[in-house]
């Protein structure tokens, strides 16, 4: 399949577009995709699974990322996104498809997104006068209520 002129492999690291973040899968070949369905679908929170290309597209701008320092190569990397199949511990800010895509990727869980988002929530905080110890507790405890779906 050509993306973007050029072959989608098996392994690719997929991401697409959505309203105000970005969704992440691997390729698995044959037009499927296995990625946390999380928020991707609606407000309830879904499992680890494998859909169409075009249902995890769902007709939006949808690219490969790179990686130069991959510690698992493509087939490794399929091999620990299959071995989370069915899991479903979906969380925004723990366990979310950046986290599950870095987690087969890298071996570390990690979302550039959530990371974003605290450190301008902490700036924010620090900068709105809600600063020092206070604050940073302030925006530390609304994340973690955020996470738990407290808020």
């Amino acid at each position: 399949m050509n993306f973007f002129g050029r072959s989608l492999q098996a392994g690719d690291h997929l991401v697409t577009e959505r309203l105000g973040y970005t969704h992440h899968g691997i390729y698995l070949g044959r037009n499927k995709v296995i990625h946390y369905s999380g928020l991707a679908n609606g407000l309830r929170a879904g499992p680890v699974e494998v859909t169409s290309l075009n249902n995890f597209s769902q007709g939006k701008r949808t690219y490969v990322q790179s990686h130069q320092s991959r510690v698992f190569c493509h087939k490794q990397t399929i091999k620990r996104a299959r071995s989370r199949l069915t899991e479903d511990k979906y969380n925004l800010l723990t366990n979310n498809c950046e986290h599950f895509i870095n987690w087969c990727i890298y071996g570390k869980a990690r979302s550039e997104q959530v990371s974003h988002a605290a450190i301008y929530l902490v700036t924010r905080s620090m900068l709105g006068g809600t600063s020092g110890i206070g604050g940073i507790h302030m925006v530390t405890s609304s994340i973690l209520r955020l996470s738990k779906g407290i808020l």
